[in-house]
């Protein structure tokens, strides 16, 4: 049976930090719009308090999470035993987004990432810290998730950004980092996204979400497509 409590204890904090591996879900406000869910690995993880975690967000195809969060706030991050005793660790809360630059994102850095992360050849994997008000700790069993061995973590990310330059990183970041699927914008510093884009976005999410309902009325679902279409246009 699941049980919830309102902040993490010693023993939690220790736990959390053995493990390799986290999962983190957003969400937009438009319930046409699409959950998401990012696996999270090397040493990014951070426990501050019993009701306050941060995590080290690196660059990436996509900005779900931080859109997400500009737009709401709302985020859950879970973790599972994948190496001894079986459980599952749900944190709720509301996240902030820091980039580098603001004395948020300074200060959280320089306490507890600098030694790691602090090389030049690291410092280009960084996006933003995000910030965790835990308000919820929920556990449960976790007596179907498969044990695992952990075996290194993976080199490939940090390969990859080695020989790339600012200008590079930049461009990359303005192409894959505006907007989230659904059209929602991430305010990184630096992109570019214009409201037509965002709003060409979303409206054929939206018009995908509307044929929905019709499958089985394949006129009136065209007709409703159409429409939807035309007014992304206008």
């Amino acid at each position: 049976m699941g049980t919830f409590r309102q902040a993490l204890s010693d023993s939690d904090i220790e736990w959390i930090h053995k493990q390799k591996v986290y999962f983190v879900s957003t969400a937009p406000l438009n319930k046409g719009g699409h959950v998401n869910a990012s696996p999270k690995g090397y040493d990014t993880l951070r426990v501050l308090n019993g009701n306050r975690i941060v995590f080290l967000d690196g660059r990436g195809s996509g900005c779900e999470t931080i859109s997400h969060l500009r737009e709401n706030g709302r985020i859950t991050v879970m973790l599972c035993a994948f190496e001894g005793s079986p459980r599952i660790m749900r944190l709720f809360g509301t996240g902030t987004v820091y980039e580098p630059g603001t004395s948020e994102f300074d200060s959280l850095f320089s306490e507890h990432y600098a030694s790691e992360w602090g090389s030049a050849e690291k410092l280009k994997l960084v996006r933003t810290i995000i910030d965790i008000k835990v308000h919820l700790v929920g556990q449960s069993c976790g007596f179907a998730v498969p044990l695992m061995n952990f075996e290194s973590e993976r080199k490939t990310l940090v390969n990859s950004y080695k020989s790339e330059t600012e200008e590079v990183i930049a461009k990359k970041c303005n192409r894959d980092n505006s907007f989230s699927i659904d059209g929602i914008p991430s305010f990184i510093k630096g992109t570019s996204g214009t409201k037509t884009k965002a709003k060409i976005k979303h409206g054929l999410v939206s018009a995908t979400g509307t044929l929905l309902p019709w499958v089985g009325g394949a006129a009136l679902g065209a007709a409703i497509a159409l429409a939807a279409v035309r007014s992304v246009f206008k």
